[in-house]
């Protein structure tokens, strides 16, 4: 998928596009939970897939031993995965297009 499609999908409002938009907020919320659930853990999968063994390491012993420093994190990623924006976009994208071949 290049750029252009990956701006495109992201600009979608999902819930129109599946004819969901009248649903109640406590659903809605529920869906948007479990989609942030499923595109997090695909961005984490591509983050580490991205990192050596020694770096993996290096996250995991920081998380573990300060999981609540967010800026260290933050660091990290900048540092070690500096297209993480695009990797992050790319995903909801996917997951996006995935939802909506489905109702399709």
């Amino acid at each position: 998928m290049n750029k252009d499609e990956i701006e495109k999908i992201l600009g979608m409002d999902l819930f129109k596009e599946l004819n969901l938009e009248d649903i109640e907020p406590e659903i809605k919320q529920s869906i948007l939970d479990d989609a942030g659930y499923v595109v997090t853990r695909g961005i984490w999968i591509k983050m580490m897939e991205g990192l050596s063994e020694e770096k993996q390491i290096e996250l995991s012993k920081m998380l573990e031993n300060d999981p609540e420093n967010v800026e260290a994190f933050t660091n990290f990623i900048k540092k070690e995965i500096p297209n993480y924006e695009d990797l992050a976009k790319e995903e909801v994208a996917n997951y996006k297009s995935l939802l909506l071949a489905q109702v399709k």
